[in-house]
C-alpha cells in the first residue's frame, strides 16, 4: 500500500475531493486504500509554518544560549533544541521536494487543485537521486545507437530501458538535473538525434525527456533561505554543471537557429523567462535559419506556455521588428510542405493563441498584456494576404495563412468573442470609429466590457481569416454561445422582468455578430456561384450538431446554442403559429428544432429575468404529451424535441402566453419581438459586408481597415 500524505483542505475548498473523484477511474481515486496523494500548496504553508517556527526556536535557544554563558551556567540542556534545528535542516528539504515533484508530475494539468497524486514509494533522497541520475547519463552516453545493417533498430530496447528508468523519475528535479549535467550541452543536444537513429518509436520517447527537462530547469532556484546559509534549500541549480548547461542554452548559439534544441523543449514545462529567452534566441530572431519541423518544437513549447509566449513575442517586437513582418517570416518559415506537413503552422498558430490569452485567460477578463496582443494581431494578420502597393515595390508578396493555423485563429476569436460582438455593431455610436484598445471603449451593450474596439471592417477582416469551413470556425461559435447566454441574463437581470429594452440591445449586437459571421463564410465558402449550394448546404449541415449520433437533441450551451439562435433564423415560431400538423412534419427536423430550440432558451432567458407566463404550461391544453416535469416546470427542450406533438404544444403555450399580439410584456410576445430584433439585426449585417465585399472586388482589393 502506498503512503497517504493528508492535510486539511482550506475553507471554500469542500467540493474538491468530488471534482478529483470526477477525473480520477473508479477504485484509484483518493478514497481507495491505495491511493497517495499530496496538495502542494497545502504543504507549502506547512513548510512555512515549519521553517518559522524552527527559525523561532533557534533564535530563543541562541539568546538562552547567550544568557547561560554569561551566568556561566551549563547548556547541555539546550542540546535537544539544536538536536530538532538539525532535524529541521534535513527534513525541510524533504517535504520541500515532496511538493515539487507533486508539482512537476501535474504539470499538463496545472488546472488541478487540492490533492495531486503522489507516489511516496519513488521518493528518493536528495543525494540518491543525484547519484542515479548522473549513472543514468553515463550509460545513455555510452549506449549505442543506429539502424543496424537491415534498418531493425538493434539498440531499440536499451534505449527504451534507459528511457523508461527516466520517465520513472521525470518528475524529480535533483534525478533530472543530474542526468543532464551528466550529458552536458552537447550531449543535452544531441539526445534527439540519438533517440532518432536508434528506437522504433523514438517521438514518445523524446517526450518523456522533454517533460524531464522541463522538471530540471522548474527546480532550477533557490526556494527558500532561512536563519543561517546552512539551512537554505537549494534543489536542481546547485547539481554541479546544471547551472552552466541552463545558462549556455539561454544565451543562444553563435549563429541563431539549433535544429536539435527544440524537440527538448516541446512537451516540457519551463520556467517562462527562461524559455522566452531560449525560444526568441534559436528561433524568433530575424536571422534564424530555421525552417518546418525545426521550427515546431520551438513553437509547441511556447504554446505550451502562454506566459513565456507573450514575453517572447514583445521581445521580439522590442528589438524593433514590427508584428507584420514577424508574421510574415513565420509565416513562411512554418509553411507546409511535403517533408514537414501541417505540424510547423499548427505549433505558430498554437503559439499565437497562447500568447493572446486563449487557453489560459476568460473572455472579457483578458489580462492588458494579452489583449494588447490579441489587438495587434487581428489587425495585423488580414494584411499578411494583402500587401500594400508600397510593400509589393519593396518585394513583399502576399502569405497564405494554412488552415492549420486558421482553426487557431478562431480558437482567439472564441476567447475574444466580447471584443468580436462589439466590433461587429452596425447599431451604435462606435460603428465609424477606427480601432482603438483602453479603458475608453464603451459600449451600449449591457454586460459586455470590452479590452479595445475593433472597427467594423477590422472585425469582419479578422473573422474570415477562419470562416473557411465549419469545422475550423467551430471554436469561435463554441465562444459566441457562452457569451450568448452570459449576455442575455446580464441583459434580463437590468430589464427585471419590466419590459425586454436590454434584451432588444443584447439580440441586436448578437444579430449583428450573426450576421457578420455569414456573410463572412459566405464571402469565403461560396465566392462562385457554382458553390453557393455547397455553401447552403454546409449551413444546414450544421444543424446536424443539434443532434448527437443517437438521433437524441443535445442540450443547449456553447456552440450549439449559437448554432441554434443564429441558423436559419428567418424560420422562428411565429412562422409556425399557423402551421397545421402535415406542414410541421413536412419542414425540416433540423430546421424545426433550431427554431423551437431558440424560443424555448428565449423562455428560460425571459422567466429567469422575472418574467411570468399567464397561462402555466401544465395546463392540460398542453399536457398531451406534458411539456412540464412532475414538479411542473417547463421542460429542457432537449426532452420536448422527442415528440413532435410534445412541440406543438410547447408552440401553442406560447401563443396562449401573448405570441402574435402586441403586449411585449407578457412572455410570448417578448420572444417573439426579440427574434424579430435579432433578424432584422442578422439581415441588415449580411447586406452590409455583402455590399462591402462588391465594393472591395470592384476597387481590386479590400478596402483599408482602421
Amino acid at each position: 500500500m502506498l503512503v497517504w500524505l493528508v492535510l486539511p483542505y482550506p475553507e471554500g475548498a469542500a467540493n474538491r475531493r468530488e471534482a478529483i473523484m470526477s477525473m480520477t477511474p473508479p477504485g484509484t481515486g483518493p478514497l481507495s486504500p491505495d491511493y497517495s496523494g499530496l496538495d502542494p500548496e497545502l504543504m507549502e504553508r506547512f513548510i512555512t509554518t515549519f521553517k518559522s517556527g524552527g527559525d523561532r526556536v533557534g533564535e530563543e535557544a541562541g539568546a538562552l544560549r547567550r544568557i547561560l554563558e554569561q551566568a556561566r551556567l551549563p547548556t547541555a540542556d539546550l542540546q535537544p533544541l539544536a538536536a530538532t534545528l538539525l532535524w529541521l535542516d534535513v527534513k525541510l528539504p524533504e517535504l520541500r521536494r515532496r511538493a515539487q515533484i507533486a508539482r512537476a508530475a501535474n504539470a499538463i494539468t496545472p488546472w488541478r487543485a487540492g490533492l495531486l497524486p503522489f507516489d511516496e514509494s519513488r521518493l528518493l533522497s536528495q543525494s540518491e537521486a543525484r547519484k542515479k541520475g548522473t549513472e543514468l547519463a553515463e550509460r545513455f552516453r555510452d549506449a549505442k545507437s543506429g539502424a543496424g545493417p537491415l534498418m531493425n533498430r538493434p539498440h531499440d530496447e536499451e534505449l527504451a530501458a534507459l528511457i523508461a528508468e527516466l520517465a520513472a523519475h521525470r518528475d524529480d528535479p535533483d534525478f533530472t538535473a543530474a542526468f543532464f549535467a551528466g550529458l552536458g550541452v552537447d550531449g543535452t543536444l544531441a539526445i534527439a538525434g540519438k533517440l532518432r537513429q536508434g528506437m522504433r518509436d523514438p517521438e514518445k520517447a523524446i517526450d518523456v525527456v522533454s517533460r524531464a527537462f522541463g522538471t530540471a530547469m522548474r527546480g532550477g532556484d533557490v526556494v527558500s533561505r532561512g536563519h543561517g546559509e546552512r539551512s537554505a534549500v537549494f534543489t536542481g541549480s546547485d547539481v554541479p554543471g546544471f547551472a552552466k548547461l541552463k545558462n549556455e542554452l539561454a544565451r543562444g548559439p553563435s549563429l541563431p537557429g539549433d535544429r536539435s534544441l527544440g524537440w527538448l523543449l516541446r512537451a516540457g514545462d519551463f520556467p517562462p523567462e527562461w524559455l522566452a529567452k531560449v525560444v526568441k534566441a534559436h528561433a524568433l530572431t530575424p536571422d534564424s535559419r530555421l525552417q518546418g519541423k525545426e521550427m515546431a518544437g520551438y513553437l509547441a513549447a511556447l504554446g505550451n506556455n502562454p506566459a513565456a509566449a507573450r514575453l517572447a513575442m514583445a521581445a521580439v517586437r522590442k528589438d524593433g521588428v514590427p508584428l507584420l513582418a514577424l508574421l510574415r517570416d513565420l509565416t513562411w518559415r512554418t509553411r507546409r510542405e511535403a517533408s514537414s506537413g501541417p505540424e510547423p503552422a499548427d505549433a505558430f498558430g498554437r503559439m499565437l493563441a497562447a500568447a493572446a490569452g486563449a487557453y489560459d485567460e476568460k473572455d472579457g477578463a483578458h489580462s492588458s498584456e494579452s489583449a494588447r496582443f490579441a489587438f495587434d494581431l487581428m489587425r495585423a494578420l488580414p494584411d499578411l494576404a494583402n500587401p500594400t502597393p508600397a510593400e509589393r515595390q519593396q518585394g513583399i508578396r502576399a502569405s497564405d495563412i494554412d488552415d492549420a493555423i486558421r482553426k487557431h485563429l478562431a480558437e482567439i476569436a472564441g476567447a475574444y468573442v466580447t471584443e468580436i460582438t462589439e466590433g461587429a455593431s452596425l447599431g451604435d455610436a462606435n460603428r465609424t470609429q477606427g480601432s482603438a484598445f483602453g479603458s475608453t471603449v464603451k459600449t451600449v451593450v449591457p454586460g459586455l466590457n470590452p479590452a479595445f474596439r475593433l472597427s467594423p471592417e477590422a472585425t469582419y477582416a479578422f473573422v474570415k481569416l477562419f470562416a473557411s469551413s465549419p469545422a475550423i470556425i467551430a471554436p469561435f461559435e463554441e465562444g459566441m454561445g457562452k457569451l450568448t447566454d452570459r449576455l442575455m441574463a446580464a441583459a434580463a437581470r437590468a430589464d427585471g422582468g419590466r419590459g425586454i429594452e436590454h434584451l432588444e440591445r443584447a439580440m441586436k449586437a448578437l444579430g449583428y455578430t450573426a450576421g457578420m459571421q455569414f456573410a463572412a463564410e459566405r464571402a469565403v465558402q461560396g465566392l462562385l456561384d457554382e458553390r453557393d449550394k455547397e455553401f447552403r448546404e454546409q449551413q444546414l449541415a450544421k444543424l446536424g450538431f443539434l443532434i448527437n449520433l443517437a438521433g437524441v437533441p443535445v442540450a443547449l450551451q456553447g456552440q450549439p446554442l449559437w448554432i441554434a439562435a443564429t441558423t436559419i433564423a428567418g424560420s422562428m415560431l411565429n412562422d409556425l403559429t399557423e402551421v397545421d400538423k402535415t406542414r410541421l412534419d413536412a419542414l425540416d427536423d433540423k430546421t424545426r428544432l433550431a427554431a423551437l430550440a431558440r424560443g424555448r432558451w428565449l423562455v428560460d432567458v425571459l422567466t429567469a429575468g422575472g418574467f411570468k407566463p399567464q397561462v402555466p404550461a401544465a395546463d392540460e391544453r398542453f399536457n398531451t404529451p406534458p411539456i412540464v416535469d412532475e414538479n411542473g416546470r417547463l421542460l429542457p427542450f432537449e426532452k420536448i424535441a422527442q415528440s413532435k406533438e410534445a412541440l406543438r404544444n410547447l408552440n401553442n403555450w406560447l401563443i396562449a402566453n401573448g405570441s402574435g399580439l402586441t403586449d411585449k410584456s407578457r412572455i410570448g410576445e417578448a420572444t417573439k419581438q426579440l427574434d424579430v430584433m435579432f433578424r432584422g439585426a442578422k439581415d441588415a449585417a449580411e447586406d452590409e459586408w455583402k455590399r462591402f465585399d462588391e465594393l472591395s472586388r470592384a476597387e481590386g482589393s479590400p478596402s483599408r481597415r482602421g
